[in-house]
Order: C-alpha cells, then sequence, then structure tokens
C-alpha cells in the first residue's frame, strides 16, 4: 500500500524508536540537532559533489567534529548515506507539501501544480544534482533503494490517482501505464544529456500538453 504524502514524510524522518531521527539514534534535542546538521551539510555535499564527496573524514572536517564523533552517530558508510538519502528525499516532499500542490480542489488545477512542481525541481541545477546522487545511491545499496523506491511508488500512485479522477472508467493496468508516461515525460525537463545541455525552447509546453492528452484531460 503507497503511503500518503504525510505518512511517508513522516517514515522518512523518524525510525523504528521515538529516539531516532531519519532512522539514526538520537535521545536528546541537542544529539537531534547533530544530526540534522550532518545531513544537511551531507546534502550539501551531494549537491556540489556527488556521492564521491560523502567520506567520513570529508564531513567531519566540514561539520567541524572529530571523526569519532561522527561515527558515534553512522556506525558505517552505509547507515551515513542511507539517512542522507532519507533526509533529501523528506526536505523534497516537505517542498511538495508546503506549496499545496496535492490538495487544491480543483483536478485540473491540482494535475497542472503537481506537474509544475516536478518540472521546476527537474530543470533546477541543484535538485538535479541532488537527484543524481540519490539514483547513485540506490543503484549499488540497499537503504537508499528502499526509501528512494517508495517515494518513487508515491509519485506514480499520485498520478494515477489523478488519472483515475479524470477517466473512471479506465482499466487499473492502463492507469498505470499512463501513469508510468507521465512520469517519464516530466523526468525529461531535467538536464539528462549534462549540464552543458540546453533542452530545446518549448520542451516544458509540450510536456504538459501531451502530460495531458495521456491522462486524458
Amino acid at each position: 500500500m503507497t503511503l500518503s504524502l504525510d505518512a511517508l514524510i513522516d517514515q522518512l524522518k523518524t525510525g523504528a524508536t521515538a529516539s531516532e531521527v531519519y532512522g539514526v539514534a538520537a535521545p536528546s534535542s541537542r544529539s537531534r540537532a547533530t544530526v540534522v546538521k550532518v545531513l544537511d551539510e551531507a546534502v550539501e555535499v551531494l549537491a556540489t559533489e556527488g556521492v564521491s564527496g560523502l567520506s567520513f573524514r570529508a564531513l567531519a572536517r566540514r561539520c567541524d567534529m572529530r571523526l569519532s564523533n561522527l561515527q558515534y552517530y553512522f556506525a558505517t558508510q552505509d547507515a551515513l548515506l542511507t539517512a542522507v538519502t532519507r533526509h533529501a528525499l523528506a526536505s523534497r516532499l516537505e517542498e511538495l507539501r508546503d506549496r499545496g500542490a496535492l490538495t487544491l480542489p480543483d483536478l485540473r488545477e491540482r494535475f497542472r501544480a503537481y506537474l509544475d512542481f516536478r518540472m521546476d525541481r527537474s530543470a533546477a541545477p541543484r535538485a538535479q544534482a541532488i537527484t543524481t546522487g540519490l539514483k547513485d545511491l540506490a543503484q549499488r545499496l540497499d537503504g537508499p533503494a528502499e526509501y528512494f523506491a517508495a517515494t518513487c511508488q508515491f509519485h506514480i500512485r499520485s498520478l494515477a490517482d489523478m488519472v483515475t479522477a479524470f477517466s473512471p472508467d479506465t482499466p487499473p493496468e492502463t492507469v498505470a501505464h499512463k501513469a508510468v508516461m507521465i512520469a517519464g515525460l516530466i523526468d525529461a525537463v531535467g538536464p539528462i544529456c549534462g549540464k552543458s545541455y540546453t533542452p530545446p525552447e518549448g520542451l516544458r509546453a509540450a510536456i504538459l500538453t501531451q502530460a495531458s492528452e495521456i491522462a486524458g484531460l
């Protein structure tokens, strides 16, 4: 079952016990603040240097921490990278929630606002760099893969729900195919050919038109 937006954000930000933040044990307010600070810095590294910059030593220097203190919170590299993934994904979903795209009462406005948000993030260089890093981690590590997949499933389900609302009689298999096709169109906004590539003029408008046609507007 796909989680709601609020439930997914909560799952990403918490853990198995009440004392965890992003799956990291942090029983006090001070320790929680430390974990969030480290993860904020780690996401910045992901945006500017990529996955290769996320070493324990480099991150400890960046956070002005002893290596042993950093490893107190993150016992392994996998634990660190999983927490970074959860933090980055939760932040992106909180942006979506703050924009209120998925709560607009008019279905057409909701669909357009959701696509605008996704395409804004796909086109923004910093957001795209973070997404590229997260995809890299999700290809190599089970922890990041689990949470990245949950987020992807949420987005596909959101699109599928809107497609169903537009065309209630559409078979579930067709709805799923349409949702995946729209998701693929959204991803095409980003610099998929590298940072020196400029997407063709009118691409965004064309994607909106095509996505609307696929959805049955």
